[in-house]
């Protein structure tokens, strides 16, 4: 029987090694770290608006919009009209930017996924459960961490003086 440290430890060692996975796509590819991770977001999603893909970034307004400008001018993303905002626009992954995300990410993908078609159906359905509910806790603590970052900010910058302004 395998120990929940045991468990933790390999969940620990597969987000390390996706990181360095993603430096060295990031490297192969022309690429900031943060950019692969900006194409990664946009591949699971489809498409995102700007101001969607900075914050789950971690990006300012600014850093978003510098950023979407870099990805668009290298050829890796398209804006394209928002259907239900008139004011807003969807990022899209381009198709040669989902060529090249493919070829740097295919072999892992394609042994994950003859991993998990080797487990017997009852194992795949544990094995599935479980790493949903560990991918919610670590969104979950993702954003909890995001708020104290922030909240630490606002805090640093001050409150204005009571009746000094009125």
């Amino acid at each position: 029987m395998t120990d929940p440290q045991s468990i933790r430890r390999s969940l620990t060692r597969k987000a390390l090694a996706t990181t360095r996975h993603r430096a060295a796509a990031g490297r192969i590819l022309g690429l900031s770290e943060n950019e692969v991770l900006a194409l990664q977001y946009l591949g699971l999603a489809g498409r995102l608006t700007p101001s969607a893909l900075g914050r789950a970034l971690g990006l300012t307004s600014g850093g978003a919009t510098a950023l979407v400008q870099r990805l668009e001018r290298a050829g890796h993303l398209t804006r394209e009209s928002h259907p239900r905002d008139g004011r807003s626009t969807l990022l899209r992954l381009t198709p040669g930017s989902e060529a090249l995300a493919t070829e740097a990410f295919a072999p892992l993908v394609a042994e994950l996924d003859r991993l998990a078609a080797a487990l017997p159906d009852s194992e795949r359905s544990v094995v599935g459960e479980f790493l949903g509910h560990v991918a919610e806790a670590a969104e979950r603590h993702a954003e909890d961490a995001e708020r104290a970052v922030e909240a630490r900010d606002r805090a640093a910058i001050g409150e204005p003086v009571p009746g000094l302004w009125a």
